[in-house]
């Protein structure tokens, strides 16, 4: 299939559709965008309409337009069958694999649509072949509700091979090593093996809702009150009675695992397996990474970084990276229909396809010869009626020039009366651009607060008991007072202006001073840290310098009392008499003002 430098992965599930948008530059690949868009089936409602309704909203939202989209099909839905062939002609292999697909797939093969994947065989003297087939209506099915959703389908694959390409592309493991893959869905589970070039894969049985269903069994609600209590189920205190209730389906999956794990290392004895990657939603449940990696006895690799694809800084990675478990397949796609993917089977009907056929039956592409010949003589005979008519249409093409013209004329006096109130909206950049000075100030200025409480930690003499009245544990630093000046409105252009005078932040820090300890342990502490805070990212274009304050100076220090309540309810003295304590205490404190300049790059310096 074609290479393209920006296309969208898109993955149907059973409760929800997820997308992900790869653009390729070179060799890097880099995420610009993701969502997940709920599928909500009404009660005895279409799940075929309200599919489609999921992607219409998902492509509207996220402006799809004619970016290119290569969706998949679940393993449920595709047969998938692995054969062995002899290292052969690169010219020769497409014919002997169509043969052997002949064999392997039941039923009419004319309503088939087909593809394969070729990896070298264990033994390093023939070739693995994965065959995949699907009914041609489930194909021409998804078409239609892409048509309907105003997506632009270039092409279909296999949710298996997705995940498979997303993992080969994007984790690193060593070369010698068997990674195994399981990627457990709504509907079926994909067991994917590879190392190097070689690739083995089944599908499995055992499915995300069996564990939902275990869920409906248990608290006796219907599928889709399960669903979404399997789905909020994120407290890792639940998750040894989380795994109880479904450990008779955990049963059955790792028991399959372990089944068709036994089959690849007996077909594969010098396999090296080691690292399990675990995909999909259904990981999210607390404890269950723990489980299978206890029970298959392999390392439990769970997506949630990226090695080698690259986010955009549009898009808040932490976000991204919180949802990669469920989005392994769309990346998957994405990856091959940029064209860096290993796997590249596109079971879309395409020219491909039809080259296939002329290359089987050599007599087609006589008779497409034939047709040829016969259309170059007749367009000899209809040159001269083609001659006479192209006339009329430099007649037709004058008219619509006369009307360009005066449609540019129309254009010109719009542009003149839109310019000028245009040149007014783009002062409002300068605004937006300040909207988050005083909350990234403040941000910044409790931050230093904290990291000096948390180095200092407690002050106090704690060697006297409360009753005693000694000095109660106290933080280092706490901040009384932050004064950031509101914008000149008044001003030349009021706030639709860039920061072109400097703002004198106030800053009053409040100090406990008990007995023995000077205030001149911290001060300067915090006076060296205000000046160290670094510019945020989003007010680089608009601070001046590399630091947030280009000075910051202790104004002021002053002695002054706070004081806390003591309560303790249930105190009891030495004879044994309940005697509520509620007192009013009082500490010594210094109050410290910091003056800190903002400067912006519009005052010049």
């Amino acid at each position: 299939m074609d290479k393209y430098p920006v296309a969208w992965g898109l993955d149907i599930g059973h409760s929800s559709i997820k997308a992900v948008k790869l653009s390729r530059v070179g060799s890097t690949v880099t995420v610009l965008g993701y969502t997940i868009e709920p599928i909500t089936v009404v009660e005895n409602g279409d799940r075929d309409e309200a599919v489609i309704k999921a992607m219409e909203a998902m492509a509207l939202r996220e402006d799809f337009g004619t970016t290119p989209v290569l969706a998949a099909l679940s393993g449920r839905q595709v047969l998938t069958r692995t054969v062995n062939i002899p290292t052969i002609n690169a010219k020769k292999v497409d014919r002997m694999v169509e043969l052997e697909a002949r064999q392997q797939i039941p039923g009419n093969f004319d309503e088939i649509e087909w593809g394969f994947h070729l990896s070298p065989a264990a033994d390093g003297a023939s070739n693995d072949v994965a065959l995949f087939a699907v009914k041609r209506d489930l194909v021409q099915e998804l078409i239609q509700k892409s048509k309907k959703a105003g997506i632009n389908l270039i092409g279909v694959s296999v949710s298996s091979l997705a995940v498979y390409n997303f993992v080969r592309y994007d984790q690193v493991f060593a070369e010698d090593e068997s990674v195994i893959i399981l990627d457990v869905g709504a509907e079926n589970t994909d067991l994917v093996c590879y190392q190097g070039e070689s690739l083995w894969m089944r599908t499995l049985a055992v499915s995300g809702n069996d564990i939902t269903k275990a869920f409906m069994k248990k608290f006796r609600v219907s599928f889709e009150e399960a669903e979404t209590l399997k789905r909020q189920t994120g407290d890792s205190r639940q998750a040894d009675k989380i795994i109880k209730v479904i450990e008779g389906s955990l049963n059955e999956l790792t028991a399959e695992v372990q089944r068709s794990l036994g089959f690849y290392k007996s077909q594969n004895p010098n396999a090296k397996l080691e690292n399990l990657v675990i995909s999909g939603s259904t990981f999210r449940l607390p404890g269950l990474p723990e489980y299978m990696a206890e029970r298959l006895r392999y390392t439990v690799n769970i997506l949630e970084d990226l090695d080698k694809i690259k986010v955009a800084p549009g898009l808040e990675r932490d976000h991204f990276l919180h949802d990669l478990q469920s989005l392994g397949v769309a990346v998957g796609l994405a990856l091959q229909a940029t064209g860096v993917s290993t796997a590249k089977v596109n079971l879309m009907p395409n020219t491909l396809q039809m080259q296939r056929l002329l290359d089987t039956k050599r007599w087609a592409a006589i008779t497409v010869m034939v047709l040829l010949a016969i259309a170059f003589t007749v367009n000899y005979f209809v040159t001269s009626n083609i001659i006479q008519k192209n006339e009329g249409h430099i007649a037709t093409i004058s008219e619509f020039t006369k009307r360009t013209a005066a449609d540019t004329e129309v254009s010109q006096k719009v542009l003149g009366e839109v310019g000028p109130t245009a040149l007014k909206l783009k002062a409002y950049n300068s605004y937006g651009a300040q909207a988050g000075v005083v909350q990234a100030v403040f941000a910044e200025v409790t931050g230093v607060i904290q990291s000096v409480v948390t180095e200092r930690g407690p002050i106090g003499d704690t060697a006297k008991s409360i009753l005693e009245k000694g000095d109660p544990y106290l933080q280092a630093a706490y901040l009384k007072n932050l004064s950031v000046p509101e914008f000149d409105v008044d001003g030349a252009g009021g706030p639709f202006r860039p920061l072109d005078s400097p703002r004198e932040v106030t800053i009053e820090v409040c100090i406990p001073i008990p007995k023995g300890v000077s205030s001149a342990q911290v001060i300067p502490l915090i006076k060296e840290r205000l000046k160290k805070i670094a510019v945020p990212a989003f007010m680089t274009e608009m601070v001046a310098g590399p630091t947030l304050f280009s000075d910051v100076q202790a104004q002021s220090e002053r002695p002054a009392e706070d004081d806390y309540w003591y309560l303790e309810k249930e105190h009891v003295d030495e004879t044994g008499t309940a005697k509520p304590i509620e007192e009013n205490r009082k500490f010594p404190v210094i109050i410290e003002t910091f003056g800190c300049t903002l400067t912006g790059k519009g005052n010049g310096k």
